[in-house]
C-alpha cells in the first residue's frame, strides 16, 4: 500500500508543471463514518507523502508511522457518541421529509463543531498566534461552522465532500442552481423534473434559503463565535469567500450541470489496488459452485439495526437463492441464519467485489460502495435506506447495471427474481463494464486533481480572481426582476397614456360636434 501511495505522488510530481515549496496544511473532517473518512484519508495521506506539513483533525486517523510529516488529532472519542445519540442512520431514511434531514443535520453538526473546537490539543493549536497555515481543507456537509477558521487562522480554505454539495453549497459558491433543474442531493430527483417534482422541488429551495438565512447560519455562527472570538466576519460572508469546494461527484450519478471553476468534481478517491483476499474468504468464494452473492449496508446502515421484518424477509430471500451469500453482519450470531448464509462482522469489500465468483452485490446504495462496485465490475441490487442513496440507485438503474428494490413494500418473491437476474443475466456486468470505462475516462485521478487545486490555492493565496460574480449580485438582480419590472411597466404606462389620449380626445370630439 505504501508502495501505491509512493507512485500516486511521483505521477502527480509528474504532471505538475509548476513547482511548490512544502507548504504547512490543517484538514479538518467531523463526520465520523468510515465511507465519509475513506474519500478524505487519500488528501491528507497524499499531501504528506508530497512534503507538506499536513496537521489532520480526524475521527478516522491513518495511524501510519511512516508518514512523517502528518500529525493526526484524534477526535473518534468526542464526536461517536454525537452520531450515536443522534440516531443518524434513522433520521436520514428515505420515508423522512427533506426538511426533517436538513435540521437534524445541522443540529448535529453543531455538535460536531462544540466537540472539535472544544477539544483541548486543537484548541491550543488554533488559539496560539503563532501558528500559521498555507491553506485549511475542511469537510462540508450542509454545516459550514468550519470554515470560520480560515478568518481565524488567516488561511484560504477548501472545502470537501465525501458525495454531492447541497443546494446551499451551490448557492455559497456562485453555481447556478434553478430548482426546475437541480433538486436537493438528498431528492430522488435530478434533471427532467416532473411538474409535480418542481413544485416539491421549489418549494424546498425556499424553505431551505429562508432556513439557513433565519435559523441555521445565526445558530452556525453563534457557534463559530464562541470558539474562534467575536473578531470574524459572519460566517455566510466566510462562507461565500471559500477558494474551492471539492465535490465527490460524476455525470452519471449526478445530473451533468454548469459548474464554476471552483467547484472541482472528484471521483473514485478511495480506490485502493487490488490486493489477495484473506485465505479463509477466499476459500469459501473459490468452492461456491453456483457463485456468490456479496450483501452490506456499508457503515453508516447496519444490518444489525434494520426493522426485524426487514431481516427476515432477507433471510427467506437468501435461503431460496442457489449461491452462498456472504453477509457482512455487526452482530455475533444471526438467529434464523440459513445454510448457505455467512456472516462476519468485517469484510474487505473491494478484494471481494473483484472475485470472478462474486455474481451480485446487494448494496444500500452509498456513493463509496457503489464507486468499488464499479471499479471492480460487479453489478449491483440496490436496496436505497438514507440520505443519497435512492437517488444513486435510480440512476444506476437507468444506466442497466443494477436492479432497484423498495424495502418499504417489496416481496420475498421480487427480491429473488431480483437477485437472480443480477447475478445470471450478462447484460449487467457488460453494462457495468462500459460503464467503468466511460467514468474513468479521464486525464487526470480524482486524486491527482484535488493535489493540483489545494497547491494552485497555496500558491496564489486564494482564488479571488476566479470569484464567481453570481456570489455577490442581489438576488433580484439575478433573477431580472428590476428589468422586467421597467420592460413590463413601461410599456403598460406608455399603453395606459395612448388610451388615456384617445380617450380624452374621442371626448373633445363628442364636445365639438
Amino acid at each position: 500500500m505504501k508502495d501505491y501511495y509512493l507512485i500516486l505522488v511521483f505521477s502527480i510530481v509528474s504532471i505538475a508543471s509548476i513547482e511548490i515549496q512544502a507548504a504547512r496544511i490543517l484538514c479538518v473532517f467531523q463526520m465520523p463514518a468510515v465511507s465519509h473518512q475513506a474519500t478524505f484519508k487519500p488528501i491528507s495521506r497524499t499531501l504528506s507523502l508530497r512534503g507538506h506539513e499536513v496537521i489532520a483533525v480526524t475521527p478516522h486517523p491513518i495511524n501510519d508511522s511512516t508518514l512523517v510529516n502528518l500529525t493526526e488529532i484524534d477526535t473518534s472519542q468526542d464526536t461517536y457518541p454525537i452520531i450515536s445519540r443522534h440516531r443518524f442512520e434513522f433520521f436520514m431514511s428515505k420515508s423522512l421529509t427533506i426538511q426533517s434531514k436538513i435540521t437534524k443535520i445541522f443540529a448535529m453538526y453543531d455538535e460536531f463543531a462544540h466537540a472539535i473546537l472544544g477539544n483541548e490539543q486543537f484548541k491550543e493549536m488554533y488559539l496560539d498566534e503563532s501558528q500559521k497555515f498555507d491553506l485549511i481543507i475542511s469537510q462540508i456537509y450542509i454545516s459550514p461552522i468550519m470554515f470560520a477558521l480560515s478568518a481565524k487562522l488567516k488561511a484560504p480554505i477548501i472545502g470537501v465532500s465525501s458525495m454531492g454539495g447541497w443546494s446551499g453549497t451551490h448557492v455559497a459558491m456562485g453555481n447556478p442552481n434553478p430548482p426546475s433543474m437541480y433538486s436537493e442531493m438528498f431528492l430522488p430527483y435530478n434533471g427532467d423534473l416532473t411538474f409535480y417534482e418542481r413544485i416539491k422541488s421549489t418549494l424546498y429551495f425556499v424553505w431551505s434559503r429562508l432556513y439557513v438565512y433565519f435559523v441555521a447560519m445565526p445558530r452556525c455562527d453563534a457557534v463559530a463565535r464562541k470558539f474562534l472570538g467575536n473578531n470574524l466576519p459572519y460566517l455566510a460572508d466566510i462562507e461565500r469567500n471559500v477558494s474551492a469546494v471539492f465535490l465527490n461527484i460524476n455525470p452519471i450519478l449526478y445530473t451533468p450541470r454548469p459548474m464554476v471553476p471552483t467547484v472541482v468534481p472528484l471521483s473514485f478517491m478511495h480506490i485502493q489496488p487490488r490486493k489477495d483476499l484473506p485465505k479463509d474468504i477466499k476459500t469459501l468464494i473459490e468452492g461456491a459452485e453456483n457463485g456468490v452473492v456479496y450483501f452490506s449496508l456499508g457503515s453508516n446502515v447496519k444490518s444489525i439495526n434494520i426493522p426485524i421484518e426487514i431481516r427476515s424477509l432477507l433471510m427467506q430471500v437468501f435461503a431460496e437463492l442457489p449461491y452462498k451469500v456472504l453477509w457482512k453482519f455487526e452482530g455475533e450470531e444471526l438467529p434464523g441464519k440459513p445454510n448457505n448464509v455467512i456472516i462476519k462482522k468485517w469484510l474487505p469489500q473491494q478484494d471481494i467485489l473483484g472475485h470472478p465468483n462474486v455474481k451480485a452485490f446487494i448494496t444500500q446504495c452509498g456513493l463509496q460502495s457503489v464507486e468499488e462496485a464499479i471499479d471492480r465490475e460487479t453489478p449491483m441490487v440496490g436496496i436505497p435506506f438514507i440520505a443519497d442513496q435512492e437517488m444513486n440507485s435510480i440512476r444506476l438503474a437507468n444506466w442497466g447495471v443494477l436492479r432497484q428494490i423498495n424495502y418499504l413494500n417489496t416481496s420475498k418473491d421480487e427480491l429473488v427474481k431480483a437477485i437472480k437476474d443480477v447475478a445470471e443475466n450478462p447484460d449487467y456486468r457488460e453494462n457495468i463494464k462500459k460503464l467503468r470505462r466511460l467514468l474513468q475516462d479521464e486525464p487526470m485521478s480524482g486524486i491527482e486533481k484535488a493535489v493540483w487545486w489545494a497547491e494552485y490555492v497555496i500558491r496564489h493565496k486564494g482564488t479571488t480572481h476566479l470569484r464567481s460574480p453570481t456570489v455577490d449580485i442581489d438576488w433580484y438582480k439575478y433573477l431580472l426582476l428590476d428589468v422586467l419590472s421597467v420592460l413590463i411597466i413601461i410599456p403598460m404606462l406608455i399603453i395606459q397614456v395612448a388610451l388615456l389620449i384617445v380617450k380624452v380626445g374621442n371626448k373633445i370630439k363628442t364636445k365639438t360636434e
